[in-house]
């Protein structure tokens, strides 16, 4: 059988998914400051709010915290909430159940 090749939007899709993933395992295991910067990327790209009038934001110089793989990981994240505008939690399987755990673990990192 011959296998037919990814177009370009596919890939893009399963690349997003992958990358929704692993930021996900890395800030809802962890508490490091990586685990940290792949919650702010991932609670950027679904437009969380931190207070009721505030949206996350996340600050680029952070990115220099992560590791390479975490940083093809948020890259990948970016890439596709932009060029699919499809938020992170629509993209994944249990997705907003999966945000709703990370934002309930990171909202209040000031506070730390």
């Amino acid at each position: 059988m011959i296998m037919k090749p990814l177009n370009q939007a596919t890939a893009l899709e399963i690349r997003y998914e992958k990358s929704i993933k692993c930021l996900l395992d890395l800030a809802l295991d962890h508490s490091c400051e990586r685990a940290r910067v792949a919650a702010n990327v991932l609670l950027s790209a679904n437009n969380a709010q931190i207070r009721p009038s505030t949206n996350w934001m996340l600050h680029i110089p952070d990115l220099c915290h992560l590791d390479q793989y975490s940083l093809d990981a948020a890259l990948g994240v970016l890439h596709g909430r932009v060029s699919l505008n499809r938020y992170p939690e629509v993209a994944i399987q249990n997705g907003p159940q999966l945000f709703e755990r990370l934002w309930r673990r990171w909202h209040n990192v000031e506070e730390w």
